[in-house]
């Protein structure tokens, strides 16, 4: 990634003040609070990207897989164009370099935490008239997810779900090809996003996508452990379509081993980056379930242009 516009973009932005001095403000570059997301919500209209899985699922894999590709060049249709969290995504890449001295790329995995952290992203699309999107990728730890899952009060604690454009819920493919480990992938994965619809935590017109990690595992498992995805799939399917008008399913290696086409498993996480960071039009159906907005006025204010902004465009 070239040196001088990513520290910009992760240091701060000029800005002029009441005597139409300069100034820049200064952010610290980590992953973000959500008190931080503020500047960037307030301000912009913003997606919310939500991953969510059982622990070792990938959901930083992913999220380091992203930055990276976004650092090599214009990907998913975008051009990166800034970051508010660059330290943090260097932090969760550097284990995945040959700077770190590890004999093989991993990754660290995340720490569990009372609040979410995001990173953000700037992105400008490459084509048309090159507009910005501000992303924010949610993480939090397997474990949160797990607690959420067996709890509904851990589940409500989620409040940042109640604001999601996009939630992604990771089914683990290395487990789906261990003939072990195999129910435990979909019963976790099904278990996330069945707590999340009980809780009433995934707003209308959400995108909801079931994405089976580690593809590259699954097809070294053979035709048995490709037919188990195939079956997977079906009964996620039988079982939250339903209450789930925007659910999807995709296939990603977001780290191939080295027999596997890079290329290929760079468009599917293109495919995704693309799908999940765009804006949708809310559909009438959307707009007859819509939740009633969280009493935690604090936290809707940081996604209010949101609301509204929906709201205006639903009219007739």
């Amino acid at each position: 990634m070239p040196e001088p516009p990513a520290v910009v973009a992760a240091q701060g932005s000029v800005v002029a003040d009441a005597e139409g001095q300069a100034s820049v403000d200064l952010f610290a570059g980590y992953e973000m609070s959500g008190a931080e997301t503020e500047d960037v919500t307030l301000r912009w209209p913003t997606q919310l990207i939500v991953l969510a899985g059982a622990e070792g699922s990938g959901k930083t894999t992913m999220l380091a897989a992203l930055y990276e590709h976004l650092g090599r060049g214009s990907f998913a249709g975008f051009d990166f164009a800034g970051s508010r969290s660059l330290l943090g995504f260097e932090k969760i890449c550097h284990a995945n370099r040959v700077v770190s001295g590890g004999t093989r790329p991993t990754t660290e995995r995340t720490i569990p935490s009372d609040e979410a952290a995001y990173y953000h992203l700037a992105l400008r699309e490459t084509s048309g008239d090159r507009r910005r999107r501000q992303v924010l990728l949610s993480a939090l730890s397997g474990e949160q997810y797990g607690w959420a899952r067996n709890s509904r009060e851990e589940c409500e604690k989620l409040t940042f779900l109640r604001r999601a454009n996009a939630i992604v819920v990771l089914v683990d493919g290395a487990k789906l090809a261990s003939l072990e480990h195999r129910n435990s992938a979909h019963t976790a994965a099904a278990g996330i996003l069945d707590a999340f619809l009980d809780a009433e935590m995934v707003p209308s017109g959400c995108h909801v996508e079931f994405v089976f990690s580690k593809l590259d595992r699954i097809r070294g498992g053979g035709d048995v452990a490709l037919g188990f995805l195939k079956q997977t799939q079906d009964k996620l399917e039988a079982k939250f379509r339903a209450h789930v008008p925007h659910l999807a399913f995709r296939e990603i290696a977001v780290r191939p081993g080295p027999t596997n086409d890079d290329e290929d498993h760079a468009k599917g996480l293109a495919s995704a980056l693309a799908t999940w960071a765009s804006p949708r039009t809310p559909s009438r159906f959307d707009d007859e379930r819509a939740m009633r907005p969280s009493s935690d006025a604090r936290e809707f204010s940081k996604y209010g242009w949101r609301r509204s902004d929906e709201a205006r465009r639903a009219k007739p």
